[in-house]
């Protein structure tokens, strides 16, 4: 599906509002100031998303949500193991490297992506008026090659373009980080069609 600059622009607020929400949610839990910001957001083929996402050998941390509704698809957000670990220490409120496998620390990296994915899927929501629910988030720290794969080849059809966001927090030391929605087919259309853009 083409995206027209009107299209993308619109994406771009969306992208925007979601970190509006996701900062002040973040702001809450770790009782400190969080400022997003939404560096680039941009609409890609679906064949391009392993070379947007860069060296595919590299461990992340991924959270990935199944979104439900009339415009259904899978979201996924996913940082840079530093940045998954800065997190992690600001949550607990400690200097001391903490293990990404540590069953704490794989909590606390739920409940931050929960926020982040959920943030942005409200977002659309907001400006669709097409209500969208996220499942129960999963948490994977691997190469992210390997875990594209597995959210790839669960069952259904996805669009043949894929929305993009980049994220950058500041508030602890920067922590970047990159938002996807993967519609299921037929549901950027709608999504798009319900703004009027």
């Amino acid at each position: 599906m083409e995206i027209t600059q009107l299209q993308l622009d619109a994406l771009r607020e969306i992208g925007n509002v979601g970190s509006g929400h996701a900062a002040t949610a973040l702001s809450t839990l770790l009782q400190r100031r969080i400022d997003m910001s939404v560096p680039e957001v941009w609409a890609v083929p679906f064949e391009q998303v392993t070379s947007i996402v860069g060296q595919l050998d590299t461990p992340q941390a991924v959270i990935y949500v199944k979104v439900e509704g009339e415009a259904s698809g899978k979201a996924v957000f996913f940082f840079p193991v530093e940045s998954a670990e800065i997190v992690v220490k600001a949550l607990f409120g400690t200097n001391e490297t903490m293990d990404l496998y540590n069953e704490m620390a794989q909590s606390a990296l739920k409940e931050v992506g929960n926020i982040l994915v959920s943030s942005f899927i409200m977002a659309l929501t907001q400006f669709s008026g097409i209500p969208l629910q996220p499942s129960v988030p999963a948490l994977a720290v691997d190469m992210i090659g390997a875990t594209l794969d597995a959210i790839f080849l669960e069952e259904g059809v996805l669009e043949d373009t894929v929305l993009f966001i980049d994220t950058q927090l500041t508030g602890i030391p920067k922590i970047e980080g990159q938002f996807i929605f993967l519609p299921d087919d037929g549901s950027l259309k709608k999504l798009l069609g319900a703004m009027g853009v």
